[in-house]
């Protein structure tokens, strides 16, 4: 049985990946890139921790996407296709940058939506 907290997580990390995918629908003078380069960044963050939580694993310091990927790969091979290289700030614990342009982000939902794919799958 999967815990609250979990799904809590989850619905988080859905909630999260909608509102960035709904944001790049925008046109391109209406955009706000920041919302949408943090909400599919924070996506990926939720949908690691979830893996991890659901497999009473617990989170080792710094937190970064980097780190969290690295811990899910350590139980499930699946999570070497996920290359975060497209993401900048995927090393920091606390995030100071954010993608300004459409395609970066663009590449960062793209990786929400594979990580969430794998992480549920």
């Amino acid at each position: 049985m999967q815990s609250p907290k979990f799904d809590t997580i989850v619905k988080e990390a859905d909630s999260l990946l909608y509102s960035a995918t709904e944001e790049l629908k925008r046109s391109e003078n209406d955009l706000l890139t920041y919302q949408a380069c943090n909400n599919s960044r924070e996506s990926i963050r939720k949908y690691l921790i979830s893996f991890l939580l659901k497999k009473e694993i617990e989170l080792q310091e710094p937190v970064t996407l980097a780190s969290l990927l690295d811990q899910c790969k350590a139980i499930d091979k699946k999570f070497a296709l996920i290359d975060l290289s497209g993401i900048l700030c995927r090393h920091d614990a606390v995030y100071d940058d954010y993608c300004l342009d459409a395609v970066k982000v663009n590449q960062c939902l793209k990786i929400a939506e594979q990580t969430r794919k794998i992480t549920l799958g």
